[in-house]
């Protein structure tokens, strides 16, 4: 009986065929453009000192297939400093990222969300890294260890997007880097 049961199973699956099994359909009360508050973001940003340093780096967001979500990355000239995704949360109303941040040996990961608040995209993240990685400070041990972060980009116009980028420490936020908490996005020149 049981072999019976298997068998006719295994045809279910094999005549439904590749599609059926994974059908999303979509409602009338499904977000028509959840993506459209953030895409402000999208294109390529050249990042530096808001006070008119030269970039140091490159910011890349870029649709996927149908903009089912965004492609994200930071880029010194062509080589990836971090790579990732954000996608929509439907349960959540944001979008959930996570980031590949060591592009050499996949140790150190970031994960969080991102979310529109008082028009600026925030981007909250808990980096994990393995046992024996480190971002400048000591090694982490057995255990792994974590960080918090946190990029605000607050777009000023078509062009330019407000960033700061700060890190979590025991005595609160503060810039993750010198002039962290003042730097600017231009767009790239294509």
């Amino acid at each position: 009986m049981l072999r019976s049961v298997l068998l006719a199973a295994v045809l279910a699956l094999a005549t439904a065929g590749p599609v059926a099994a994974h059908e999303i359909r979509v409602g009338q009360t499904a977000a028509s453009d959840p993506y459209a508050p953030y895409s402000f973001l999208v294109g390529d940003w050249n990042v530096g000192d808001a006070s008119g340093g030269a970039a140091f780096v490159t910011l890349r967001f870029q649709w996927a297939h149908d903009k089912a979500y965004l492609k994200y990355g930071a880029y010194i000239g062509q080589e990836p400093h971090f790579e990732g995704v954000m996608m929509w949360n439907g349960a959540h109303h944001n979008l959930d990222a996570l980031v590949a941040m060591d592009m050499e040996h996949g140790l150190v990961q970031e994960r969080g969300s991102v979310s529109i608040i008082d028009g600026a995209a925030v981007r909250d993240s808990l980096a994990t890294y393995s046992e024996g990685v480190s971002a400048g400070g000591p090694l982490a041990g057995p255990g792994g260890a974590t960080s918090r972060t946190r990029q605000t980009m607050r777009p000023i116009d078509a062009d330019h997007i407000a960033l700061s980028f700060e890190i979590e420490t025991p005595s609160g936020w503060k810039p993750a880097m010198p002039g962290g908490d003042h730097l600017l996005m231009t767009r790239a020149k294509t």
